[in-house]
């Protein structure tokens, strides 16, 4: 099988399903889901005075199968993530579906299997060492999925890498993953770019499989009202795609052009968008008003500040002057940006900014794959 170039991670809310099933990722994309609670959205509540039957509840796999059969790639990654801990900030049916199926190894390879109908699915298993002590908890993963799935990834980071490249030494097979994630490792500091040679140093003399760095570029702790509107993102750096190759790794992931989503409960949300220059690798930020601890908010900003600023900025310049037809009419996220401009699609929506931004640096993704921007 061959390797893809680039995987996009989503955690799964509903404009991560949206993307997922407009975006075509082709052969060279393979996106990598990740999935925190057991319903997308919750059943409506039944009315107190409903006459009819109420209906039985939709099975874990009745509500993902359908999302996962509609995406339009040669491999899907799904990960019922047990690196995600537990916080009281989450929403109690995080914490339900994390405390009773992703941390019981038997409910989550119980949830994993429900999903084989996706002929296209990857599952992705991690060390449960952390949280039950549970020894050769990887191995007894891959000896439960192997029969069903065949094609395996192995998640791990520095803190248990040691401990689990022992297991996955053997049973990894030529056609399985490893991903390795460094976290929100900034490759353009130096510290942290020897930090990250040093870890993968540890697997040079390991060619079993495809093996998979994995970073994010955004910190998880920048806001939409602390973007400075219009500038570069400070701090920040996505030469993950630039050094992949340098750090021994196959291929790389990251988090689709927007910061990992810690699935917390948050306060009211200020519009902001997160826009990617392909041309020169770095992101910029654009945000509305910061508004007063008691003023009425409203979506005005998003089309007549976000919206406008972004069209007249110089780097979307540069992309139009580009060779590379970053803009063009197949990257989705700049014709809603256009849609949204002159009124032809609803603008007033602060969730659709992500969407755009997830839209537009994926297209920007395959656009460099199929120039050859990443070949060896």
């Amino acid at each position: 099988m061959d390797s893809p170039v680039y995987i996009p991670v989503f955690r799964l809310r509903q404009q991560e399903k949206d993307v997922l099933t407009s975006f075509d990722f082709g052969k060279e994309i393979y996106p990598y889901i990740e999935i925190f609670k057991k319903h997308l959205r919750k059943p409506p509540p039944r009315k107190p005075n409903a006459k009819s039957q109420q209906k039985e509840p939709k099975k874990f796999y009745e509500h993902f199968l359908p999302v996962l059969n509609k995406i339009k790639s040669e491999k899907v990654f799904v990960d019922l993530p047990v690196h995600l801990m537990r916080k009281k900030k989450m929403k109690d049916d995080v914490i339900e579906f994390l405390s009773t199926v992703v941390e019981s190894r038997a409910e989550r390879t119980r949830h994993m299997i429900s999903l084989s109908g996706c002929k296209n699915m990857i599952p992705v298993i991690s060390t449960y060492a952390q949280i039950t002590s549970e020894k050769d908890s990887i191995k007894l993963q891959e000896a439960d999925l192997r029969g069903v799935f065949g094609t395996i990834a192995f998640r791990t980071s520095e803190k248990t890498l040691y401990s689990d490249l022992q297991q996955i030494e053997a049973v990894a097979q030529s056609q399985d993953f490893l991903f390795i994630d460094i976290g929100e490792a900034n490759l353009a500091n130096e510290d942290d770019f020897e930090a990250a040679e040093y870890l993968m140093r540890k697997l040079k003399s390991f060619n079993m499989c495809t093996i998979v760095l994995m970073n994010s570029a955004l910190s998880h702790n920048l806001t939409n009202s602390g973007l400075a509107h219009g500038e570069i993102i400070a701090g920040t750096s996505n030469m993950l795609m630039e050094k992949f190759g340098e750090l021994g790794a196959h291929c790389f992931s990251d988090f689709a052009g927007v910061k990992k989503d810690l699935i917390e409960e948050g306060g009211i949300l200020s519009p902001g968008l997160l826009f990617y220059d392909p041309v020169e690798n770095v992101y910029y930020g654009f945000r509305g008003r910061k508004w007063g601890k008691y003023e009425k908010r409203n979506c005005d900003d998003i089309r007549g500040v976000i919206l406008k600023d972004l069209l007249i900025s110089d780097f979307i310049r540069r992309m139009k002057e580009s060779h590379l037809q970053y803009l063009g009419k197949q990257n989705q996220g700049w014709n809603l940006v256009e849609g949204m401009w002159d009124e032809t699609i609803q603008w007033r929506i602060p969730a659709r900014l992500k969407r755009i931004s997830m839209e537009h640096y994926l297209h920007c993704m395959r656009t460099k794959i199929l120039a050859g921007i990443f070949n060896n």
